[in-house]
């Protein structure tokens, strides 16, 4: 008698659900689920044909469940193969900003390298790798105002990289270490006479992306020394690092005693490209008597071709009242055009370009000559 009534009572409130589908499907939900089990118990007790006979009276409610299952099995599959791709394109293409406060560009980039161990070499005495590796200045300069440009975040825009390397003066160029073909890009720029750094990512302030393997005020020690090993290891011949962005990781003294511990192993020597005035790079990286300078002006942080001539008519100015400078640019099109327009007047103004280690040399060939030779320590 009672199962008599749940049926009554379940029949009624699907044939009041009709013409509402939205309460057809919340009724079969709150009393039809538990309802359609009854039946299939039952039926095995009253019979296996009236079981289906009852089956059968819920069929438009049992083919809505199989619909809408289908339904989610559907977008469950459109999903992952779109979420698939999606990851796949992430490590192939991304957007991201050469500098904090520049706009967000369309850039390749690759993160397939692994790791190698950051203290994993020999135990001996060598010449300064930033020495070695550094692009040889003929006494022509000497007496001249000098000024020392480097191009940052090179490698992840193809040919705005291609267009820097062709300028026909000893420029210094950054490299970002997930970029992609990176030993065949910096050996070609080796070849054309400039010189090579690691634009190492590093922590910025706000919602700006340094891209992967950058250092991080939250990481532990081993996950710093990991991915700063990952960013050295990309490819060889550079003379030192400098940071991309890095407005939080320059002002972290913990962050940078690990860092400069290494640099100091390797001898590299540093560019403080000071995204923050309150930086500690440079000052840190004296304390440690590694060589180090740090840049006087950024050329492009408007991306129009007359901002960046009024830069580089700021530096020469630097350059004849000091004897030197330096100037950071990245690889927009605009810097490119205004470089292009204003490296042929600098030989009747006397100004020559050289690379960044000649300076360096400069600032500590009379200072601190024990710099020549360095012991590089490996762990026990």
């Amino acid at each position: 008698m009672i199962f008599k009534n749940e049926l009554a009572y379940s029949s009624q409130d699907f044939k009041k659900g009709e013409s509402d589908p939205s309460l057809m499907l919340f009724t079969f939900f709150e009393k039809g689920g538990l309802s359609l089990a009854n039946l299939i118990w039952r039926g095995e007790k009253y019979g296996f044909c009236w079981g289906i006979r009852s089956l059968w009276s819920y069929r438009k409610e049992v083919l809505s469940l199989i619909y809408l299952g289908l339904l989610g099995i559907g977008f469950s599959a459109i999903w992952m193969f779109y979420d698939s791709n999606s990851r796949t394109a992430t490590k192939s293409k991304n957007t991201l900003a050469f500098e904090e406060n520049h706009r967000i560009i369309d850039v390749v980039i690759d993160d397939t390298y692994l790791p190698i161990g950051p203290l994993d070499r020999e135990r001996k005495p060598i010449e300064e790798t930033w020495r070695t590796n550094a692009v040889q200045v003929g006494g022509a300069v000497k007496g001249r105002p000098l000024i020392s440009i480097v191009i940052d975040d090179l490698g992840i825009v193809k040919n705005h990289t291609r267009s820097m390397i062709n300028l026909n003066v000893p420029l210094t160029l950054s490299f970002l270490p997930y970029a992609p073909n990176l030993e065949k890009v910096t050996g070609f720029a080796r070849d054309r006479g400039h010189e090579l750094m690691i634009h190492l990512p590093m922590e910025p302030k706000g919602k700006w992306d340094p891209g992967p393997h950058a250092m991080l005020t939250t990481s532990s020690d081993h996950k710093i020394l990991s991915d700063l090993s990952y960013n050295m290891s990309q490819f060889d011949g550079y003379v030192g690092i400098n940071n991309h962005m890095g407005s939080a990781f320059t002002e972290d003294p913990v962050g940078l005693e690990i860092i400069l511990e290494e640099v100091r192993k390797r001898g590299l020597l540093v560019l403080d490209s000071m995204t923050t005035q309150k930086s500690l790079f440079a000052k840190m990286a004296t304390g440690k008597n590694i060589p180090n300078v740090t840049r006087d002006f950024f050329l492009d942080n408007e991306q129009d071709v007359d901002y960046i001539l009024a830069q580089l008519a700021k530096l020469e100015n630097l350059a004849q009242r000091r004897g030197h400078a330096i100037a950071i640019g990245h690889p927009y099109g605009e810097t490119v055009e205004a470089l292009n327009a204003w490296l042929p007047t600098l030989k009747e103004k006397g100004i020559a370009i050289v690379p960044l280690s000649h300076l360096v040399k400069k600032k500590y060939e009379k200072t601190i000559p024990f710099m020549s030779v360095q012991t590089v320590l490996s762990t026990p």
